[in-house]
């Protein structure tokens, strides 16, 4: 039986975008043991995939060399989904067979490789590297795999609601790809007091103050928002969204995920290359204005970001925009 490793830790979009190549590697390989080498966020999103047999922990990297060594010299490929030197070299020293990966400087010591390019999607380029392995991609529709427990969790919470339901996510690590406050008030506004929609903001910890900052800007609204950040799992997260009727927001992994989801999407997009990281889904309507510098700081090499305070693309994206893609849905 053959042994295979895939390689992609990070973000909890990045591993969505991965669940397509799980899903055809393990249609191209439905007897062999695939495993997943994941930290703590990506194991979140991935710990309920069909596709996959095992997942391996990561742990700190060169003081346990060791310990990597020990876990590849088991397998005869390791995919790496993730561009990352310590883990290629130390591949090579643990004699995997197959070192796939994507041919940039600091992926040394593979035995395969194809070019990763800024100007491709991202999921494009992991597919990629089933091609260049003999197999042929069918599909590159993302997935989220929800356990029964999170899903029933969250519809009897939501089952008192008889109002459309709002996801929004507004805020990022990366502040360029922030909207503007003033301008969520009017699309909260309109959404509490025009369409009678229960609107829920999504996020991390870091974020809740984020967004009671932003209701102080909020008068006269019909219907409260609620402030879910921190107070759900990553995977009752994907539930949540899996059981609304709207999610809008800026770049992050949980507009992936409501792509994941088919859920109906607004994108609030300036600073993220859409080349590679648009989402996979008929249902994501991406607003966006095309400047010279967009996108910035997002792109490989680009490391200083937007000069404005507050960037221009995102200035562009008036709240009208937003409030009549609403209306058609």
């Amino acid at each position: 039986m053959r042994k295979i490793l895939v390689v992609r830790y990070g973000t909890i979009g990045d591993t969505i975008f991965a669940s397509a190549f799980l899903r055809e590697l393990r249609s191209n390989l439905p007897d062999s043991q695939i495993d997943f080498l994941a930290d703590k966020i990506a194991k979140e999103v991935i710990k309920n995939c069909p596709y996959i047999n095992n997942i391996v922990d990561i742990k700190r990297k060169w003081k346990d060399i060791l310990y990597y060594i020990n876990i590849f010299k088991n397998y005869d490929t390791i995919y790496f989904l993730k561009n990352d030197s310590f883990l290629t070299l130390t591949a090579f020293l643990a004699g995997v067979k197959n070192r796939i990966g994507f041919g940039i400087l600091r992926n040394k010591f593979l035995t395969k490789t194809t070019p990763y390019k800024e100007d491709k999607n991202e999921i494009d380029c992991y597919l990629d590297l089933l091609k260049i392995s003999g197999f042929n991609p069918m599909s590159d529709k993302t997935e989220l795999w929800l356990k029964n427990d999170d899903d029933e969790k969250i519809k009897s919470e939501l089952n008192d609601i008889n109002c459309k339901k709002v996801v929004i996510q507004a805020y990022s690590r990366f502040s360029q790809k922030n909207w503007i406050d003033d301008y969520w008030v009017e699309v909260i506004t309109y959404l509490s007091n025009v369409k009678n929609c229960q609107v829920y903001y999504a996020g991390g910890n870091k974020d809740y103050e984020l967004y009671e900052n932003l209701n102080k800007k909020l008068s006269e609204l019909k219907i409260k928002p609620v402030n879910l950040c921190g107070k759900l799992s990553v995977t009752e997260s994907f539930a949540f969204i899996k059981n609304v009727d709207l999610f809008i927001g800026i770049d992050s992994g949980l507009i992936h995920a409501a792509a994941a989801l088919d859920i109906p999407s607004i994108l609030l997009n300036g600073a993220t290359s859409l080349k590679r990281w648009t989402p996979r889904s008929d249902k994501c309507k991406i607003l966006t204005k095309n400047f010279p510098c967009c996108p910035c700081c997002i792109q490989t090499g680009v490391k200083k970001g937007c000069k404005n305070q507050t960037p221009k693309c995102m200035i562009a994206l008036t709240p009208n925009l937003v409030i009549d893609e609403i209306k058609k849905q």
